[in-house]
């Protein structure tokens, strides 16, 4: 009796242990790291921005410059704002430069 007892008190003491972790809730954000504020717009080649979404809890900015390199851009930043006014999330869009 003692040691049935002892095993479900010892079961009932993990599960309240292991309810308090929160089970794997990796992040699968594109942009790691610190992104940068500004990309002069004459690199630029097509812009993608994502709102947060389960997967990932950051606004992301995705710009792909004419080299092809991906960069990830500040989403707070002023050029990083002016790209999510565009409404098109989600997608990749071309952005035209003014000259």
């Amino acid at each position: 009796m003692n040691v049935v007892t002892t095993t479900l008190l010892l079961l009932l003491m993990t599960a309240l242990i292991a309810n308090g972790f929160p089970m794997n809730r990796s992040q699968r954000c594109l942009c790691k790291g610190k992104p940068i504020n500004a990309v002069r717009c004459t690199n630029i080649d097509m812009v993608l921005w994502l709102p947060a979404s389960p997967s990932c809890d950051n606004t992301e900015t995705v710009v792909k410059l004419k080299t092809g390199r991906r960069v990830c851009l500040n989403p707070a930043s002023r050029q990083g704002k002016k790209i999510r006014s565009s409404n098109c999330p989600n997608k990749w869009i071309s952005v035209q430069c003014k000259s």
